[in-house]
């Protein structure tokens, strides 16, 4: 509400201005002096109009004379109250104080004026402003209490009806709690009574413990069954199930699918798998035991897996026998034809006979380095070093086929690595990515990181490899061109099993994508 009340004094000499400053001073107030009336509206379009008190208007001025600058600012709205007191020497006929009185002046003074009266005058207009402005912020201040008890009244109503719905879904929820209360228990002993018979019933060995001792309180069939142990157990901290305690592990733990091994009243050592859970019986702690008997699974896997092992060297012993026997009988015809005939040697037919011999001694150097027990000399390798050395090979085979290779190598940790055989491995990706493709065909050569490995990539432009011949690739003799030992591809996979890298292979008509994945460790 506290502010500065203003006094606009308007005369357009600058000597009365000063006269009227003199007899008005007062801290109260501020006496603003303006010199014509132009000045003085535009005053007021740009002051708020409430703090004004008074104002003191000359009448005979150049430009807008006082009348007619009154009349201008009585059309304001804003400025329609505030007082106006005309002050003139020379205005003093009766037809100027009526117009005076009609533009809307509260007096009309002659000059000179009495100092004491225009204070008095005033300081009147001031008190009445003041008390006005204080009635007006009292009022304002009513209004706004009132709205304020009437927001309160309404929230008061609002709150006392959510309060009313409070307590209808607070009885609501009670009587729902209460029946889900009841059929919870029902469901719980339904619960408890299916789980003594699944317990008693099941295939699977259980038996509950109690913690953290372990003592056993119940064993079900299965369990005395596949054991030879029964109600003997119980009460004791026999431990049957024996987990494997190199893996951190202790038997107390809760486990899933855990491989153990337990012997059976009998001395028999048998395997199952234990999944374990923390369970509450009459709010005390319990374990919970379940295993699996997979004795004979794994009898049967490891059955299956040998017959699996006598079948791949079936196959790559008849594979190996096909691909030396054309060299061979190529050979032996020459030395049969030799020895029925009675002829000397020709020497033209010697290298013919040892090609052959080289081609039987490649499949045979070939195929030993398909073996899982070949020492790998590995040690710590920068994955893009060793590739750069292989780029001008690489390049000029390109080069001499009419096609390109683009190489794009990213930051890679050191990773222990084979020189020799990641030198075999890129070599035989490359050369199989450029035969692939027609000349003017891209080999594209990546390296990057990828989370905990340091991934390779290779990619040609060729024709794609069919869906069908997708699942054979790496298989020993396996081959879509028309000259080769189909163990090229091979050797790569068994190069990166000894090195625990995966392959991924990606193919469309547009060309195959090979993904190398070394670990990082």
């Amino acid at each position: 509400m506290e502010h500065q009340v203003k006094i606009l004094a308007v005369d357009d000499r600058y000597e009365n201005l000063l006269a009227l400053n003199s007899i008005l001073a007062s801290s109260s107030y501020d006496v603003i002096s303006l010199q014509s009336g132009e000045e003085a509206l535009r005053y007021l379009l740009k002051e708020p109009a409430d703090h004004i008190a008074v104002i003191l208007m000359d009448v005979q001025m150049p430009g807008l004379s006082g009348f007619e600058t009154v009349e201008l600012i009585k059309q304001r709205k804003a400025c329609q109250d505030i007082p106006i007191i005309f002050l003139t020497a020379l205005s003093t006929s009766i037809e100027h104080v009526l117009r005076g009185y009609h533009v809307g002046s509260i007096d009309y003074l002659f000059k000179p004026v009495h100092p004491k009266m225009l204070r008095m005058k005033v300081d009147g207009f001031v008190n009445m402003h003041l008390n006005h402005q204080k009635l007006k912020y009292q009022s304002e201040l009513l209004h706004k209490r009132t709205l304020d008890l009437e927001e309160t009244n309404r929230k008061l109503a609002e709150a006392e009806e959510k309060l009313i719905q409070q307590n209808v879904l607070l009885e609501n929820w009670v009587e729902e709690r209460t029946s889900e209360l009841v059929d919870a228990h029902e469901k719980l002993m339904n619960s408890q009574e299916h789980f003594k018979k699944m317990f008693i019933l099941s295939p699977s060995l259980m038996a509950i413990r109690r913690l953290p001792d372990l003592t056993y309180i119940d064993v079900n069939e299965s369990w005395k069954q596949h054991t030879g142990y029964g109600d003997e157990v119980i009460g004791t901290t026999l431990d049957l199930l024996r987990v494997d305690l190199n893996n951190g592990t202790q038997t107390g733990d809760i486990v899933r699918n855990e491989k153990v091994r337990y012997e059976t009243k009998s001395g028999e050592i048998r395997t199952a798998l234990l999944s374990t859970e923390i369970i509450d019986i009459e709010d005390e702690s319990c374990l919970l035991q379940v295993a699996v008997d997979i004795t004979e699974s794994l009898r049967f896997e490891t059955e299956m897996a040998r017959l699996a092992q006598l079948n791949l060297v079936g196959e790559m012993a008849a594979g190996i026998a096909h691909e030396i026997r054309n060299p061979m009988t190529t050979i032996r015809g020459f030395l049969q034809l030799f020895r029925e005939n009675d002829r000397h040697m020709q020497k033209e037919y010697i290298p013919i006979m040892l090609e052959e011999l080289d081609r039987a001694n490649e499949i045979i150097t070939e195929y030993l380095s398909l073996a899982k027990n070949k020492q790998s000399y590995q040690r710590p390798e920068s994955l893009n070093r060793i590739i750069e050395s292989l780029m001008p090979l690489i390049q000029a085979e390109a080069v001499m086929s009419g096609k390109h290779v683009n190489p794009q190598f990213g930051p890679c940790p050191l990773i222990q690595l084979d020189d020799k055989e990641m030198r075999q491995l890129i070599l035989n990706m490359c050369m199989n990515g450029l035969e692939a493709m027609q000349a003017g065909g891209t080999l594209t050569i990546n390296t990057y990181q990828e989370a905990e490995h340091v991934v390779l990539l290779i990619a040609d432009q060729g024709t794609g490899i069919k869906a069908e011949h997708l699942e054979k690739l790496g298989r020993p003799f396996f081959t879509t061109k028309d000259e080769g030992t189909g163990l090229g591809l091979a050797i790569c996979y068994s190069i990166a099993a000894r090195h625990q890298a995966t392959i991924e292979v990606h193919s469309s008509p547009n060309g195959t994508t090979f993904v190398i994945r070394f670990p990082i460790r």
